[in-house]
Protein backbone atom coordinates (compact mmCIF):
# COMPACT_ATOMS: atom_id res chain seq x y z
CA UNK A 1 0.00 0.00 0.00
CA UNK A 2 3.00 2.44 0.70
CA UNK A 3 4.95 2.07 -2.28
CA UNK A 4 1.32 2.41 -4.64
CA UNK A 5 0.64 5.93 -2.16
CA UNK A 6 4.39 6.76 -3.03
CA UNK A 7 4.03 5.66 -6.38
CA UNK A 8 0.91 7.91 -7.07
CA UNK A 9 2.54 10.73 -5.38
CA UNK A 10 5.47 10.47 -7.61
CA UNK A 11 3.19 10.63 -10.69
CA UNK A 12 0.84 13.61 -9.01
CA UNK A 13 4.10 15.74 -8.75
CA UNK A 14 5.45 14.94 -11.75
CA UNK A 15 2.11 15.78 -13.94
CA UNK A 16 1.82 18.84 -12.13
CA UNK A 17 5.86 19.89 -12.76
CA UNK A 18 5.37 19.36 -16.49
CA UNK A 19 2.12 21.28 -16.30
CA UNK A 20 3.54 23.92 -14.85
CA UNK A 21 6.53 24.18 -17.21
CA UNK A 22 4.52 24.42 -20.36
CA UNK A 23 2.12 26.66 -18.69
CA UNK A 24 5.12 28.86 -17.61
CA UNK A 25 6.92 28.90 -20.40
CA UNK A 26 3.53 29.57 -22.96
CA UNK A 27 2.99 32.46 -20.78
CA UNK A 28 6.83 33.48 -21.48
CA UNK A 29 6.55 32.89 -25.25
CA UNK A 30 3.86 34.91 -25.95
CA UNK A 31 5.43 37.84 -23.51
CA UNK A 32 2.20 37.64 -21.18
CA UNK A 33 4.28 36.28 -18.12
CA UNK A 34 2.94 38.54 -14.84
CA UNK A 35 3.89 37.52 -11.21
CA UNK A 36 -0.02 37.15 -11.20
CA UNK A 37 -0.55 34.84 -14.13
CA UNK A 38 2.62 32.57 -13.05
CA UNK A 39 0.88 32.39 -9.66
CA UNK A 40 -2.17 31.21 -11.11
CA UNK A 41 -0.35 28.90 -12.97
CA UNK A 42 1.14 27.59 -10.43
CA UNK A 43 -1.94 27.23 -8.55
CA UNK A 44 -3.57 25.58 -11.54
CA UNK A 45 -1.19 23.25 -11.84
CA UNK A 46 -1.56 21.86 -7.96
CA UNK A 47 -5.02 21.56 -8.63
CA UNK A 48 -5.86 20.02 -11.64
CA UNK A 49 -4.37 17.09 -11.37
CA UNK A 50 -5.95 16.77 -8.01
CA UNK A 51 -9.62 17.39 -10.36
CA UNK A 52 -8.63 13.82 -12.39
CA UNK A 53 -8.33 12.39 -8.63
CA UNK A 54 -11.39 13.25 -7.36
CA UNK A 55 -13.58 12.36 -10.66
CA UNK A 56 -11.90 9.01 -10.22
CA UNK A 57 -12.44 8.31 -6.53
CA UNK A 58 -15.99 9.65 -7.21
CA UNK A 59 -16.24 6.91 -10.27
CA UNK A 60 -14.78 4.16 -8.21
CA UNK A 61 -16.84 4.17 -5.28
CA UNK A 62 -20.10 5.01 -7.16
CA UNK A 63 -19.31 1.83 -9.26
CA UNK A 64 -18.16 -0.61 -6.40
CA UNK A 65 -20.32 0.88 -4.12
CA UNK A 66 -23.34 -0.09 -5.91
CA UNK A 67 -21.35 -3.94 -6.66
CA UNK A 68 -21.07 -4.08 -2.87
CA UNK A 69 -24.94 -2.88 -2.16
CA UNK A 70 -25.95 -5.43 -4.47
CA UNK A 71 -23.63 -8.53 -2.95
CA UNK A 72 -25.31 -7.17 0.51
CA UNK A 73 -29.09 -8.02 -1.01
CA UNK A 74 -31.06 -10.91 -0.06
CA UNK A 75 -32.84 -12.19 -2.77
CA UNK A 76 -36.36 -10.61 -3.40
CA UNK A 77 -38.80 -14.36 -3.86
CA UNK A 78 -42.04 -13.86 -5.39
CA UNK A 79 -44.76 -16.20 -6.82
CA UNK A 80 -44.77 -14.57 -10.32
CA UNK A 81 -42.15 -12.72 -12.48
CA UNK A 82 -44.69 -9.87 -13.09
CA UNK A 83 -44.72 -6.20 -11.73
CA UNK A 84 -45.32 -5.72 -8.21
Amino acid sequence: MFVGFLIGAIFYGAMTLVFLILSSAELLENCMSTPSRLARVFVISIFWPMSLVLLSLIFAFTRYGRLLHRLGERPVFRLSHGAS
